[in-house]
């Protein structure tokens, strides 16, 4: 039984300062990491938009030559 007690005296767990600063650093690099992302995003988002743009072009234009085709009775 001595043992037992004595091994428990030995074991501590954190204090509420280390949990604290454990906690904050997590939402230090959360918000890093968050940022970076955002910023490789908006790029992303850009050249989706210019895409989309020049898809929407092409199949107006697909469509003005289909137009014209039938025209010459293709």
């Amino acid at each position: 039984m001595r043992k037992i007690c004595k091994h428990s005296r030995n074991l501590r767990g954190f204090t509420l300062v280390e949990m604290l600063l454990v906690v904050g650093i997590i939402i230090i690099l959360a918000g890093a990491v968050a940022l970076g992302v955002n910023d490789m995003l908006n790029p992303a988002r850009r050249a989706q938009s210019n895409v989309s743009i020049q898809k929407s072009a092409q199949s107006q234009s697909i469509h003005d030559s289909e137009i014209k085709l039938k025209g010459y009775g293709f």
